[in-house]
C-alpha cells in the first residue's frame, strides 16, 4: 500500500520536529509514504464544521479530491484532520445528493470527489505494521513506564472512525508494548485533556489537564505519548500553567508516539529534535541510556 502524507496545519506550523519523527520512522519501516505538497487546512472538525459545514465538506472534498488523483491512500499525522477527512467522506459517500452538490462547487476549480480513497491515521499504520516495528527496534526501551493518550478525534465518533475501541482503547498500548517500553493503565485514560476549551473557558481547560496529570501521576509512569498535535500542545506546554494554577509540581516529559518508535529504531535526541520540547526529556534519554 502506498500513501501520502496530511501534515495538517499545527505540525507543519508550530511542531515541525513531530513530522521529522514520523518520516523517519516509516522510512525505517518500509512503508512507502511520500508528500502531497497541495493540501489546505482539513478544515477543522469542531470549528468550522460547526459554523458552515457546506464549506467544511467543500474544503474537505477538496483535499480528499488531490489523494484520489494520485491514486494514494492518505496517511494523517493529526487526528483532527483524520476525523474530519472520513468525516466528510462518510458524509459524502452516504448522501448523494449532497455528494452532488458538493461535486458542483469543486468543479468551478476542476476538482472532482470520488470517494474511492482510504483515510488513515499514523497510529493505526503503524498497529498494523507491528512485527515491522519489533523486527527493526536496535534499542528496546525497556523499564520505561507510558501513559498512552488516545484524545477524543482518534477515538470518536466511533461509527465513522471504526478503528480502535472507544470504551477500551488499545491501539497505543501495543505499539508501546512492541518497543519494549510498559504501558501503564489509568483512571482517565479516555478523558479529553482540555485543549479544546482553552480559547473559551481557560481554567477548565486546565482543571481537565490537571485531573489527567493526576491520574497519570497515580499510575507511576515516567512519561505520556499521544497521537494528536492538539494534546500534545496541551500536556507539553501547558503543564507549568497547571503548576501555578493548582501549585502542584507535575513535569512528565510528552512524547508523540512515533518519538519513541523512532528512539527504539535507533535514531537519537538531536535526529528526532528533542531538544525543541518544553517539558524536558534529558531524564527519560538517561534512563534508556540513548
Amino acid at each position: 500500500m502506498t500513501y501520502k502524507y496530511f501534515f495538517g496545519c499545527v505540525i507543519p506550523g508550530r511542531l515541525p520536529f513531530l513530522e521529522a519523527s514520523a518520516r523517519k520512522t516509516f522510512e525505517k519501516l518500509g512503508i512507502d509514504v511520500s508528500d502531497q505538497t497541495q493540501y489546505s487546512c482539513c478544515p477543522d472538525p469542531t470549528g468550522v464544521a460547526a459554523l458552515d459545514q457546506k464549506s467544511w465538506l467543500a474544503l474537505g472534498a477538496r483535499n480528499l479530491s488531490l489523494y484520489e488523483n494520485d491514486n494514494s491512500d492518505v496517511l494523517s499525522l493529526c487526528s483532527g484532520c483524520t476525523e474530519t477527512l472520513k468525516s466528510v467522506q462518510h458524509i459524502l459517500n452516504n448522501e448523494p445528493e449532497e455528494k452532488e452538490e458538493i461535486n458542483s462547487i469543486l468543479k468551478k476549480i476542476g476538482k472532482n470527489y470520488q470517494g474511492n480513497i482510504n483515510v488513515k491515521h499514523f497510529a493505526q499504520v503503524l498497529y498494523e505494521n507491528l512485527d515491522a516495528i519489533t523486527e527493526n527496534v536496535v534499542k528496546p526501551l525497556t523499564d520505561l513506564k507510558v501513559a498512552c493518550h488516545p484524545g477524543c478525534h482518534y477515538l470518536r465518533p466511533s461509527e465513522i472512525m471504526q478503528w480502535d475501541d472507544p470504551f477500551d482503547p488499545f491501539t497505543l498500548d501495543k505499539i508501546v508494548e512492541s518497543i519494549g517500553a510498559e504501558p501503564m493503565d489509568y483512571d482517565l485514560k479516555k478523558d479529553c485533556c482540555g485543549n479544546p476549551l482553552e480559547k473559551s473557558d481557560k481554567d477548565l481547560s486546565l482543571k481537565l489537564l490537571q485531573n489527567k496529570l493526576e491520574s497519570i501521576k497515580n499510575s507511576g509512569a515516567d512519561c505520556l505519548v499521544c497521537v494528536c498535535p492538539a494534546c500534545y500542545q496541551q500536556f507539553d506546554f501547558n503543564q507549568r500553567e497547571v503548576n501555578k494554577s493548582y501549585n502542584t509540581d507535575y513535569n512528565f516529559p510528552v512524547f508523540y508516539v512515533t518519538e519513541l518508535v523512532a528512539l527504539a529504531l535507533g535514531f537519537n535526541a538531536d535526529e528526532l529534535g528533542l531538544k525543541f520540547h518544553r517539558i524536558r526529556v534529558s531524564d527519560i534519554l538517561q534512563k534508556l541510556n540513548v
